[in-house]
Formats: structure tokens, C-alpha cells, sequence
């Protein structure tokens, strides 16, 4: 029972951990408004996600569902789970941060994800 126990207070901390991680990006993202729209990049919602990125998180339901805070967060966790499923296990936020605003192949440059880091460390 007390590994149970710990085991849940664990997952308990890493779940506020990421709440914490998530209104940070959709502090940077949008401003908190889950209908921002850029219409430039068609990025929506309040985590602001593109077409490509929806289709890669291989979330059933369609683009414009990412309206829906609960639904952008579910398509934000299953990219994570795809590219970086060891950060998101160990509650790595630069790591994710750097992913959701690079794409999975943010390594390459990584440099160019340097600022919006930045501003992701300094809300949470």
C-alpha cells in the first residue's frame, strides 16, 4: 500500500507539474483565449496548433475541435507521447516547450527555439 501511495503522490505532482507547464504555453500561445485564431499559420486554440501538428498527434476528431481547451491539451499530449515521450515522462518542459514550438525535429536548430523558451520558463 505504501508504494501505491507513492507511486500517486508522484503521478499527482507530475499532473500539477504539467498544469503548470500547460498555462504557461497558453500564456505564450494566446493570451489564455482558447478561440485565438493566427491565420497566417491557421494555428487555433489556445495552445495554437497548426493543421500538421493536429494531424501528427493522431487525435481522432478534426483541426477546429482544438478550440476546446481539454481537446487541445489531449492533442498537445499525444504529440508529446509520439516525439518526446521520455520528457513528457519526466516532466522535461524545455524539452516539450522546445517540440510544440519547433516540431519533432527541433534538435536540428535548436537555437531557433531559444526565446520562446525563454518565455515559457519565465511563466511558469
Amino acid at each position: 500500500m505504501k508504494h501505491f501511495l507513492s507511486f500517486f503522490f508522484v503521478l499527482s505532482i507530475h499532473a500539477a507539474n504539467m498544469d503548470d507547464f500547460l498555462n504557461a504555453l497558453a500564456k505564450v500561445e494566446s493570451s489564455n483565449n482558447p478561440k485565438a485564431i493566427n491565420k497566417k499559420e491557421n494555428a487555433l486554440g489556445i495552445y495554437q496548433i497548426r493543421p500538421a501538428y493536429f494531424k501528427d498527434a493522431n487525435v481522432k476528431g478534426n483541426h477546429s475541435q482544438v478550440f476546446d481547451p481539454v481537446f487541445a491539451r489531449q492533442v498537445c499530449e499525444a504529440y508529446f507521447k509520439k516525439y518526446e515521450k521520455k520528457a513528457l515522462d519526466n516532466g522535461d518542459f524545455e524539452t516539450l516547450a522546445r517540440c510544440h514550438n519547433g516540431g519533432c525535429g527541433w534538435r536540428k536548430n535548436k537555437s531557433a527555439t531559444d526565446k520562446y523558451w525563454q518565455k515559457i520558463k519565465k511563466n511558469l
